[in-house]
């Protein structure tokens, strides 16, 4: 298929880097070999202590577009927010370092963002689970776009988050860099995209997702965006929640999937607690309090 090239907008990628010596060079390959020309790659090592700056390194001397920066070690939103800060384009894009791109990626955001002028464009995306070495692709039979007011997405963005990660997730999106001006990433927390993401969707007047894959995935144990189940997991995604609950309701936005989906959630936290031994835990009684409340007491 011929996508329409439209190479106007700078577009800043900003690429997070912690211990992926050994997917890196897969990972810069597939942005540097993007259709669509117009970039710039912010690649912002978090203090790692592998080789992974001298394969940044590499880069930044045979293309132009790429831009290294070091800093100490904070994780994720830290690193995130690093390169937003510095991003030139006036709209950006997220990559985890151990995943990589489709060529077209770029070209189709860009075409889908100017297409119908929208703030955010949210795309599809495929698996790759490195222990099976098999990929899952999310084929609906065709391929459409689906265009959002903001208050038409936030409205029913619980039951998106319950279809897909697209939704769910900072990579896979084109976000204009306004939107960031006054958000960032909750620093030394996980989940980070759930606390952050609806953020932007709150300021965007038009939200665009697109059933075309740009993204692959890399789901592996150690991968940048997987934690096992932790208390601290438990409760930044449960505050995160509660958070995105409370701010949508001030500002009178129907909240009822929300509800319906926190209550889900926390049926779910506390089963996984008690599998992971975390009965006893301050967070697990907090969960089964709430849900007491939500599900019992009239």
């Amino acid at each position: 298929m011929n996508y329409k090239m439209v190479e106007n907008e700078l577009i800043s990628i900003i690429v997070p880097i912690y211990n992926v010596e050994n997917y890196l060079r897969m990972c810069l390959d597939s942005i540097q070999n993007q259709t669509y020309k117009n970039f710039e790659c912010l690649l912002i090592n978090d203090g790692s202590p592998d080789n992974s700056a001298k394969i940044c390194r590499e880069y930044v001397a045979k293309d132009s577009r790429f831009r290294y920066f070091e800093k100490e070690n904070e994780g994720l939103s830290s690193a995130r927010n690093y390169g937003i800060d510095r991003a030139e384009g006036s709209f950006i894009t997220f990559v985890d370092s151990d995943d990589w791109l489709e060529s077209t990626c770029l070209e189709i955001l860009s075409e889908k963002k100017n297409q119908y002028d929208a703030d955010i464009v949210v795309s599809c995306y495929c698996i790759y689970d490195e222990e099976k070495e098999t990929y899952l692709f999310f084929t609906y039979g065709e391929e459409y776009d689906k265009v959002y007011s903001s208050k038409e997405l936030l409205e029913i963005l619980p039951v998106l988050e319950g279809e897909t990660l697209s939704f769910q997730t900072s990579w896979g999106i084109l976000f204009k860099k306004e939107l960031f001006d006054h958000v960032s990433f909750p620093v030394g927390k996980l989940n980070e995209d759930i606390a952050t993401n609806y953020k932007c969707y709150i300021q965007a007047e038009k939200i665009v997702y697109t059933h075309k894959n740009t993204y692959c995935y890399r789901l592996r144990n150690t991968s940048i965006s997987h934690e096992s189940f932790t208390e601290k997991m438990m409760r930044d995604d449960h505050d995160a929640r509660i958070e995105r609950i409370a701010l949508l309701a001030l500002k009178g936005y129907d909240i009822s999937h929300y509800l319906t989906q926190h209550q889900q959630y926390l049926k779910a936290w506390h089963r996984l607690a008690l599998q992971k031994g975390l009965a006893e835990s301050g967070e697990t009684r907090r969960m089964e309090e709430l849900d007491y409340l939500l599900s019992e007491v009239e």
